[in-house]
């Protein structure tokens, strides 16, 4: 179960899984290496990405196995679980998977042991602020989701050291919130200069050989491929920001679509394919005659906010809503609340022109 030491005792008490997806580390088999990740152009179909992907044991009738990541681990030896996502593995590391059913068709149930979260509109992890352009058509997403990680990792503590401490409830999209849906259900808005989202990266079923799954040896490399699982992402509103998981408070108050996909440019890639762990920045514009002119169809941020400091009080409620809640430090009020006032100056009062992007 790869939780038991030599001395038959529990070797982790509580494990922090970050921007995991659907994928695991590459241990105890044939040429193994713990870095492998799957991407669209390199590392592909090495067995990372590879059933089973929940904790609760399923069964793959294509394949005729069943499994689950826990299963193995004898309940003395069962430590916590957080695992926690961004936009972009529901994208790009098949993040779907970990709490739906091989099918797509409904969510299963998660262990009371485990806690899900997933940061809405973040990509792999937070670009720079203000936003530049890297290997995406466009700018990087700054949506700095790491504020909850920091008081997850305290809530991991208490709830290691006290059982009765038990940490905020898991939010992630879900199937029967129309929060989590297939790819061609995706209601992204059509916005000028701003390709539709590509096909997520794929898990496949595959064949490494008759001994893999009892002894870790790698018989066949390339693999026999079989069918691939249905994967899902995370529904849009209007502005295209997503319906479901935890907003930080400039997600929940936008000035911007932050989505967890950006398409390569030409420079970097297919501009048809996703630029790999990278999310997407799109700012409102300012005025509805600047939304008219570019024909955007999301509102204005003036139709939005009668003025930053109507902007800012909307940040507060957010950030007070997730303080309350489990999700957010008291103390690191201050910072996020400086960091909108600033996106606020960059995108409103300041020049975001394009020789900043």
């Amino acid at each position: 179960g790869f939780n038991t030491d030599e001395r038959n005792r529990r070797a982790f008490d509580g494990v922090m899984a970050h921007v995991a997806g659907g994928g695991r580390g590459s241990f105890n088999h044939r040429f193994a290496q713990p870095s492998r990740d799957g991407h669209p152009f390199l590392n592909k179909l090495y067995p990372s990405d590879i059933f089973p992907f929940t904790d609760i044991i399923q069964h793959d009738p294509e394949t005729d196995m069943r499994d689950g990541l826990l299963a193995a681990i004898q309940p003395a030896h069962m430590p916590k679980v957080f695992y926690t996502n961004s936009s972009y593995e529901y994208w790009g590391r098949a993040a779907s998977l970990i709490h739906t059913t091989l099918d797509g068709s409904a969510d299963v149930a998660i262990l009371d042991n485990v806690r899900v979260y997933s940061f809405a509109g973040g990509q792999h992890g937070p670009g720079r602020f203000p936003p530049r352009r890297t290997s995406g058509q466009q700018l990087s997403n700054p949506n700095d989701y790491s504020w909850f990680l920091r008081s997850l990792l305290l809530a991991m503590d208490r709830w290691v050291a006290d059982d009765a401490a038990l940490p905020p409830v898991s939010v992630y999209p879900r199937i029967a919130d129309d929060d989590l849906v297939r790819p061609t259900d995706l209601r992204f808005p059509d916005l000028p200069g701003v390709g539709q989202p590509a096909d997520p990266h794929l898990a496949y079923r595959t064949v490494y050989g008759p001994e893999f799954r009892t002894k870790g040896i790698v018989a066949v490399q390339p693999p026999e491929v079989l069918s691939p699982f249905p994967i899902l992402v995370p529904q849009v509103d209007a502005d295209g920001n997503e319906t479901g998981g935890l907003k930080m408070p400039e997600v929940a108050v936008p000035l911007a679509t932050y989505t967890g996909w950006n398409l390569f440019q030409a420079d970097f890639g297919p501009s048809d394919v996703l630029s790999s762990m990278q999310g997407s920045y799109i700012p409102f514009s300012r005025t509805l005659r600047d939304r008219e002119r570019r024909g955007d169809p999301r509102r204005s941020v003036e139709e939005r906010y009668g003025g930053r400091a109507e902007f800012l009080g909307h940040v507060t409620e957010a950030a007070l809503a997730l303080v309350d809640d489990g999700y957010l430090l008291a103390e690191d009020l201050s910072p996020i609340l400086a960091q909108a006032a600033r996106h606020w100056d960059y995108l409103v009062e300041g020049d975001n022109s394009d020789d900043e992007q």
